[in-house]
């Protein structure tokens, strides 16, 4: 949905070779992306009266997380979190998309996960995905739970696991499940938005 709102900015901003679509068009993606920020506020999920990220999947109707695929849980979902964030970097600042920016960026920093590093490497000519022990890594799991904040991990069967060596193989080596995309968020893209408007931390 992200990539489809940036499309839909674009036009109607005439960014990124958009400039020769007609006015009405451009007018008709302004309105769309208007709905779709609104929807973005939305669903950023509330913990205990305190804003964190969002979630993964969104039933259409009542804006509540759930489950997608069997192994993708109704959860917090770090790496769609970043590139809402990013697009929502990309808008005139208004109190509520700094809240939410700012908000997201606390989650980030509460919820990283230090010293362990997420890698793939070739064993037996198979591509295995390893998490392992790296005092100079800052990574993220790719879901969280809605409440507790604690890495969760789906598998073929439907079940949540919240240890990564509990998941089947198959799944443990045909997903990814840590990520690192938030610490250049908040390391460049952050800061650089902040310095950008104006914003004070």
């Amino acid at each position: 949905m992200i990539n489809a709102l940036t499309v839909l900015y674009n036009v109607s901003e005439s960014k990124n070779g958009f400039d020769a679509v007609s006015a009405s068009l451009k007018d008709e993606s302004r309105l769309a992306v208007a709905k779709g920020i609104s929807c973005i506020l939305k669903t950023q999920v509330m913990q205990n009266g305190k804003l964190s990220i969002w979630g993964d999947q969104y039933n259409e109707v009542t804006l509540i997380p759930e489950k997608a695929r069997a192994f993708e849980p109704a959860s917090l979902a770090t790496g769609e979190s970043v590139n809402i964030v990013r697009f929502l970097m990309m808008q005139p600042v208004k109190p509520e998309i700094e809240k939410a920016i700012k908000s997201a960026i606390v989650w980030f920093e509460e919820n990283k996960i230090k010293g362990y590093s997420y890698n793939v490497v070739k064993k037996d000519n198979k591509a295995v995905r390893t998490l392992a022990e790296d005092k100079s890594s800052v990574i993220w799991a790719r879901f969280y739970d809605l409440q507790s904040n604690k890495p969760i991990f789906g598998d073929r069967d439907g079940s949540i696991k919240y240890n990564y060596s509990e998941v089947s193989e198959e799944r443990r080596n045909g997903y990814s499940w840590y990520g690192s995309a938030p610490q250049k968020l908040i390391d460049k893209d952050y800061p650089k938005w902040l310095a950008g408007n104006g914003i004070a931390r």
